[in-house]
């Protein structure tokens, strides 16, 4: 199947050839990101979300007659918006109407979408009722409910369209929704959980049996999985389930898909600054020699993917494509009327809730250096959780054990961009804080483990740095491969981690041979910690049970017979203090020396203004200008 060039496009095929032209648009990862608002810091966000991609959506519509519409998922959760819809019980009238985020997708017409892991954050009821409205098929085959749901496995789409000689034909486009399983692994374990997920290729396959015996012309996998390669000769990484949250490569594989449109990682594809491996083209935007896609997160891409299909004795074939993402520009037009009209009422509710008052700080909250310094917004996190399973410990004999808490921040760069840091000034804090601090709805949970379970912890969450040399040469100090929040910090002990040996874990959860291991000087109180000591530690529900590839360690401890969310613990622990807020943030953990070695660290540029606190933290740091991604680099001597 070749490409096509701008000149190619349509009519590269001789006359005598009957081929039809047909253009697929994709958006992924919009995380409720209807409009073009910060919530979080309560300002416009230009360029960014579905009202403002909605002119590149129109102009690449108008460009093909035959042109479809798809997501790849995670689009109802992730900014207040969408939030105070699905919890109705946060303030009045917030659950009048439409999903505001279904009704933009209704407004722009379309085709399918394919669900996301974080669809199911507010749990099967609200999930229901926002997809009951959609006027466009909801799709995921892996998924088992034991309750009626307009989710399907795959939809059948019968479209007219004319061919290169103008006469209509008719082409039936099955779609075949997909989702990792290990992320919804938390989700099974809740109270009165009716959601179950099964082998993500396993489905795809058995449902692609049925959608070939139905007489598809082309299929289409929305597949909520990320692209990554497979090592090569690692046995453990070539089981694709185990690399479940980054399938999109194994699912191209399978017989029977013909395009694969990906989202879940926030990485966009094709791409030309990504390296090529066995299987993946990023600069063809292909998978084993398929189509594929995957237009990055928020709506600040459209993905488009042009193909021509010739008509043979055996049916539609593909015969070329061409892929490309369109960033949102503000020179294409103004924000779609009919987004903001269908989001308008919830978008004056969502004002009113972020802006309500709730306390004062007076230190300054950030994430510039989650991964390299003590960070106070982690230490608020795990405050409020050993304050809550303190209080509802005591009187059992898991009291009697020290109690741990386990946090990670949600917003410190990385993939996600300069932007996505937390930066709150000192002065008044609003509920939008909150949020800001603590996106998801994961609720409180307890596991009582072992000395060896508790370093084998540290040591997955220490996996997230990259290898460093004291030979003086910069090396980037973080993996990008892994998300922010797999860096958990366990407040309540006192460790070193050791750059000079390579991780033990991958990004997925999987061993690597031969490491062995990073964590130094593990003590508690000033004494060192043993293998049989025994520890209770508070974490979230996400991460007990193994959400992000984390392993499931201990004995879980209830503390509550009702789930109780994290963000509300932290409004409690604000609403606690008197007067303003002060938090200190202890240095738990430190780099081990390391002379000679120095590391790059990208944070983002509003850090400028806390440098002084790498200082105080006994950190050699200098910083560089800003980079052409936006990013503040930081020269860190070990």
């Amino acid at each position: 199947m070749g490409k096509l060039s701008d000149r190619d496009w349509p009519g590269q095929f001789s006359d005598q050839r009957v081929t039809l032209a047909l253009r697929l648009l994709e958006t992924t990862d919009l995380h409720g990101q209807a409009r073009g608002y910060d919530y979080f810091n309560d300002r416009p966000a230009p360029r960014r979300g579905l009202a403002a991609l909605a002119s590149e959506i129109a102009q690449a519509r108008s460009e093909a007659p035959n042109c479809l519409l798809f997501d790849c998922g995670d689009f109802l959760q992730g900014t207040p918006l969408t939030q105070l819809w699905s919890e109705p019980c946060k303030i009045a009238g917030s659950h009048d109407g439409e999903n505001p985020m279904i009704a933009a997708m209704n407004a722009l017409g379309y085709d399918a979408a394919a669900l996301g892991n974080h669809e199911f954050d507010f749990g099967i009821g609200p999930l229901v009722q926002a997809l009951e409205a959609a006027k466009f098929p909801t799709l995921c085959a892996n998924l088992r409910a034991s309750i009626g749901t307009p989710i399907r496995p795959w939809a059948m789409l019968e479209r007219n369209l004319l061919d290169s000689h103008g006469i209509e034909r008719t082409l039936r486009i099955a779609v075949i929704g997909v989702l990792p399983p290990p992320s919804l692994a938390w989700l099974e374990t809740r109270p009165g959980a009716e959601l179950s997920t099964s082998s993500l290729l396993e489905a795809t396959e058995a449902q692609l049996q049925l959608i070939r015996a139905s007489g598809a012309d082309l299929v289409i996998a929305l597949a909520h999985t990320g692209i990554s390669p497979l090592p090569p000769g690692d046995e453990a990484s070539q089981d694709p389930e185990n690399s479940a949250e980054r399938a999109a490569l194994a699912v191209a594989r399978l017989d029977g898909v013909d395009v694969v449109l990906a989202g879940h990682d926030h990485h966009g594809f094709p791409d030309a600054t990504r390296p090529a491996f066995a299987g993946i083209d990023p600069v063809l935007g292909t998978l084993h020699g398929k189509p594929a896609l995957n237009a990055g997160a928020r709506g600040t891409h459209l993905g488009v993917l042009d193909l021509v299909l010739e008509q043979t004795q055996d049916g539609w074939k593909l015969a070329a494509h061409r892929a490309e993402l369109r960033p949102a520009q503000q020179e294409a037009g103004p924000d779609s009327a009919a987004v903001l009209a269908a989001s308008e009422p919830a978008h004056r509710r969502t004002l009113d809730h972020i802006r309500r008052p709730i306390g004062t700080t007076a230190d300054p909250l950030h994430s510039y250096f989650t991964q390299i310094a003590p960070d106070r917004t982690l230490a608020l996190i795990s405050a409020a959780k050993r304050r809550y399973a303190r209080e509802r410990l005591a009187g059992r004999p898991e009291a009697d054990l020290p109690l741990l808490g386990a946090a990670s921040s949600f917003k410190s760069g990385g993939a996600a961009g300069s932007a996505h840091f937390i930066d709150i000034p000192p002065g008044p804090l609003r509920m939008s804080h909150v949020d800001d601090i603590y996106l998801f709805n994961n609720t409180v949970g307890a596991v009582e483990l072992n000395g060896a379970e508790l370093r084998d912890w540290l040591e997955q969450a220490a996996s997230i740095y990259n290898q460093q040399h004291p030979d003086g040469q910069f090396r980037m100090l973080c993996d990008l491969t892994f998300a922010s929040y797999h860096f958990d910090v366990i407040s309540g002990i006192t460790y070193e981690i050791d750059l000079s040996q390579p991780p033990r874990f991958r990004p997925d959860g999987s061993l690597r041979p031969a490491a062995p291991g990073r964590i130094r000087d593990l003590r508690h109180e000033g004494a060192r910690i043993s293998n049989s000591d025994r520890f209770i530690v508070v974490s979230n529900d996400f991460r007990l049970s193994g959400g992000g590839g984390f392993k499931r360690r201990g004995r879980p401890v209830p503390i509550d017979p009702e789930p109780v969310l994290v963000r509300d613990l932290l409004l409690e622990e604000i609403d606690a203090q008197v007067g303003p807020l002060h938090l200190d943030a202890p240095p738990i953990w430190r780099f081990s020396p390391l002379p000679g070695a120095r590391a790059l660290y990208h944070t983002g540029p509003g850090a400028a203004a806390y440098l002084c606190e790498l200082e105080q933290a006994g950190l050699r740091a200098s910083s560089g200008p800003v980079d052409a991604n936006g990013f503040l680099p930081l020269e860190i001597s070990l």
